[in-house]
């Protein structure tokens, strides 16, 4: 049974406009960013994520606002393990400062890390509405007596959260942590 090119197209438009519109309930997937799709915090409030050092784009559901300064509280609760490196080049256990390239058996697979300024496994923050301007990792931003991270959000949006590593070599990640992250002003 052969379908004209006149039904055909129609079909097949539909159906791609319907998998562009699933798209967008699978995880992962974003086809535009809406600063209406996260949480705000008000002064004073906190909200606590579970971060997996498995995810490459960890959405914390939180939205952060221009010009807001934020605290984040990290509590490492399983080791953090890069495929076999447990250690940084200090001999301790890995946590969110990652390590050093020395470190790696072969120094040049610096090259394959997704930010490459930054330490291995050195957890990331970035927003996508100015990934440029607000992609930092925690060794960039300030740390106040109490061992809190403190950074100004770059622009209003998302925050999303994930560890320096290479692209597609995430599957071999192994770590939790819980992370609390306060609005101070």
């Amino acid at each position: 049974m052969a379908v004209s090119k006149k039904i055909a197209r129609p079909i097949v438009l539909a159906g791609l406009a319907a998998l562009t519109l699933a798209s967008c309930s699978f995880p992962g997937i974003r086809l535009y960013e809406s600063s209406d799709q996260g949480e705000s915090l008000n002064v004073g409030e906190a909200k606590n994520v579970h971060f997996f050092t498995k995810d490459p784009n960890f959405d914390t559901g939180i939205n952060l606002q221009s010009g807001a300064r934020y605290a984040m509280d990290i509590k490492i609760l399983s080791y953090w393990i890069d495929s076999y490196i447990e250690e940084n080049e200090n001999r301790e256990p890995l946590d969110e400062r990652g390590f050093a390239n020395s470190v790696m058996p072969f120094e040049f697979l610096a090259s394959t890390k997704r930010v490459n300024g930054s330490r291995w496994f050195e957890l990331m923050l970035y927003q996508s509405r100015c990934s440029r301007e607000s992609l930092r990792g925690v060794t960039e931003l300030e740390v106040d007596e109490s061992g809190s991270y403190n950074f100004v959000a770059t622009c209003d949006g998302e925050l999303t959260l994930f560890v320096n590593d290479s692209h597609g070599f995430y599957s071999n990640n192994v770590g939790y942590a819980n992370i609390a992250l306060s609005r101070v002003n």
